[in-house]
C-alpha cells in the first residue's frame, strides 16, 4: 500500500516540474542588425537555441523567424561581436539589434634583419658582377654595393647601364 501511494505521488508531482509550456506560444521575430552608425550587417547568422534554427539576415540586415516567447538567439558574424538576444513578450512590430565589431589582436611581423638583408644583397650583386665581367661589361663597383637596396628615398638604384653599353655588349656577342 505504502509502494502504491508513493508512486501515485512521484506521478502526480512530475507535471509540476516540467520545463515545457504544454502550449507554448509562438511568435514572429523580425528585425534589422546594424552597427551602432546604422550600416546594415549582411550574412549575419540568428542561431536558436532553443531548436538549433539558423537564419541569415539579408543585404539590408533584415531577418525573420518564428520562436517561441523567451527564446535565445545568438548573433554570429565573423566581424562582429557574438551577442544573445531574447525574444520579447511584447514584440514590436520590427526591432533594430545593434551590434558591436569583433576586435582582433595579431602579433607583430617580424622579417628577416636589415644586416642578413643586405649580407645576401652584397652577395648577388657580387655575383652578377662577375657574370657582368664576363660578358665584357666592367661596372663601378664602389659605387653601386653599399646603396641600401630597400630604402626608397635613394635616388640610384645601385647598378645602372647606358643604352649605349647595351648596344655595344649585343655587338660584342654577334
Amino acid at each position: 500500500m505504502r509502494l502504491l501511494l508513493a508512486v501515485l505521488l512521484c506521478i502526480s508531482v512530475f507535471p509540476l516540474f516540467a520545463q515545457e509550456d504544454p502550449n507554448p506560444q509562438t511568435v514572429v521575430f523580425e528585425g534589422f542588425l546594424m552597427l551602432e552608425d546604422s550600416i546594415p550587417i549582411e550574412n549575419a547568422y540568428l542561431i536558436n537555441y532553443r531548436t538549433m534554427k539558423i537564419v541569415a539576415t539579408n543585404s539590408k540586415g533584415y531577418f525573420k523567424t518564428t520562436a517561441q516567447i523567451g527564446d535565445s538567439l545568438m548573433i554570429n558574424h565573423l566581424t562582429l561581436m557574438p551577442k544573445v538576444v531574447h525574444v520579447p513578450e511584447q514584440s514590436k512590430a520590427i526591432d533594430t539589434i545593434g551590434v558591436d565589431y569583433r576586435t582582433y589582436m595579431i602579433e607583430p611581423v617580424v622579417s628577416n634583419s636589415y644586416a642578413i638583408q643586405m649580407k645576401y644583397f652584397e652577395k648577388n650583386m657580387q655575383s652578377m658582377y662577375r657574370q657582368l665581367e664576363k660578358l665584357g661589361y666592367h661596372p663601378n663597383i664602389s659605387k653601386s654595393v653599399r646603396i641600401p637596396p630597400y630604402n626608397p628615398d635613394e635616388y640610384d638604384p645601385g647598378l645602372t647601364i647606358r643604352l649605349g653599353d647595351l648596344i655595344s655588349l649585343l655587338k660584342r656577342k654577334r
